[in-house]
């Protein structure tokens, strides 16, 4: 996957402190509905097992195999300090809003 973060989210993500098995949790979910829609959230969150982790400007990113099924290829974070952070590829947006959260025990 190639992930590229825009400058508004590396400074954004820049000032989020995270331990050393922690990183931002890119996560695509199936919701199933007649027609194929995929929720996508940011977490701040463990590594799994079975994650991709990607470091980009030394921010740590951690994907799983399931949400892998469902991101582009080319994925761009953004960030706006009043519309939170977006998720994009070049063909489309997939969700702005998006808040970064320390993700509850599951």
């Amino acid at each position: 996957m190639n992930l590229i973060i825009k400058p508004s989210a590396s400074e954004a993500l820049n000032e989020v402190s995270f331990n050393e098995t922690e990183g931002v949790r890119i996560e695509a979910v199936f919701v199933g509905s007649c027609s194929l829609y995929v929720d996508h959230h940011l977490w701040i969150d463990e590594k799994q097992t079975d994650d991709t982790k990607i470091k980009v400007e030394g921010i740590p990113f951690l994907i799983s195999p399931d949400s892998l099924k469902y991101l582009p290829k080319k994925l761009y974070v953004d960030y706006n300090p009043t519309l939170g952070y977006k998720l994009s590829s070049d063909e489309e947006t997939f969700k702005y809003n998006l808040r970064l959260t320390r993700r509850a025990n599951k």
